[in-house]
């Protein structure tokens, strides 16, 4: 039996994690040959160790030198020591749910109904963030099963939330087909090559499915620092992309914040059925991670004009952005 399709896996110190993939992908009720290339990012754990002893028919691991990754490149070199029809991307700690998570996921490409699919990524309420898990785990409802491509001409008239929106596509765990990402290829960029090169796919006139039924979790507790990092450069990568601004003044901020903590702590104490003192912990950390957010949000909006005259508090941020947007392209978030 050919090899149908191309799994491709990023590592770096993933013992604790990796297995639980592993784990899930050998239990999968799925009728097509794949192999399974794992692109690892210098690992000093074991990692590599683990992968050999993996009991794929097919399978390769290829070291990525430390200082070499990049989202974009890393998973394009996958893609093309692979030799499938299909190229299926997952990073290291998602847990698919159920075991007919794969086949779910490559249905729509299978089906001939779309040129790339991704899947539905949940939080698990009883081991991450619960307040996080009642707000945003029914997200993917609201999204078109298939997003049709769309002429230049309609993308210029579209608002800028629609042409986010259209664009949204997770390489957590996605397939696409190989024709068309070796055509397009994923944009050279070190963040957020997942949703443009959505947007790039509906331009080129082809179309982009949500598999509702490939759910995995998948959930980061995150530092400060991380967070703040994370969505500055989100939102400098989402202005010339989409033109979307998710804050522009620090009044704004603040408000933002504000009301969205007093909402957050209203569900942990009045909807949550979890102990006291998960109550505190989870609105407290929901508190810092807010914060992290929006801070970070409003840096990435910054540009020169914005700290001239007396504005300490914009030039301040706006260096912490630069410096944060340089040491992306030189290193990225948590892979670099």
């Amino acid at each position: 039996m050919s090899i149908r399709f191309s799994i491709v896996i990023l590592t770096k110190n993933s013992m604790g994690v990796i297995q639980r993939l592993v784990n899930s992908l050998l239990e999968q009720e799925f009728d097509h040959a794949y192999e399974v290339i794992f692109m690892d990012n210098a690992s000093t754990d074991g990692t590599v160790d683990y992968l050999k002893q993996t009991p794929f028919q097919h399978k390769q691991i290829i070291h990525v030198p430390e200082g070499e990754f990049s989202h974009s490149g890393t998973r394009m070199k996958g893609a093309e020591a692979g030799s499938g029809e299909f190229v299926v991307f997952f990073t290291d700690d998602i847990i698919p749910i159920g075991r007919n998570f794969l086949k779910d996921l490559t249905a729509p490409l299978l089906e001939r109904k779309a040129d790339a699919a991704y899947g539905v990524w949940q939080i698990d309420p009883k081991t991450c963030d619960p307040i996080d898990a009642f707000l945003h785990n029914e997200w993917y409802r609201g999204i078109d099963d298939i997003t049709e491509p769309v002429s230049q001409f309609c993308w210029n008239k579209f608002p800028p939330e629609l042409k986010r929106r259209l664009s949204n596509f997770d390489n957590c765990s996605s397939c696409m087909s190989r024709e068309v990402l070796m055509k397009l290829r994923l944009p050279d960029v070190p963040y957020g090559e997942d949703m443009m090169f959505a947007k790039a796919l509906i331009l080129d006139n082809h179309s982009v499915a949500i598999s509702k039924q490939a759910k995995f979790y998948h959930w980061h507790k995150v530092s400060f620092t991380y967070l703040m990092k994370r969505m500055c450069i989100d939102q400098y990568l989402s202005i010339p992309e989409f033109g979307v601004y998710y804050v522009r003044r620090k009044l704004g901020v603040i408000k933002a914040i504000v009301i969205r903590i007093l909402h957050r702590t209203s569900i942990a104490f009045f909807k949550l059925k979890i102990p006291i003192g998960k109550k505190f912990y989870w609105s407290f950390y929901n508190a810092k991670t807010l914060t992290a957010d929006f801070i970070g949000k409003y840096m990435g909006v910054l540009t020169d004009d914005s700290a001239k005259g007396f504005s300490p508090i914009n030039k301040r941020l706006l260096r912490r952005k630069k410096e944060i947007v340089d040491s992306i392209y030189k290193k990225s978030i948590l892979r670099y």
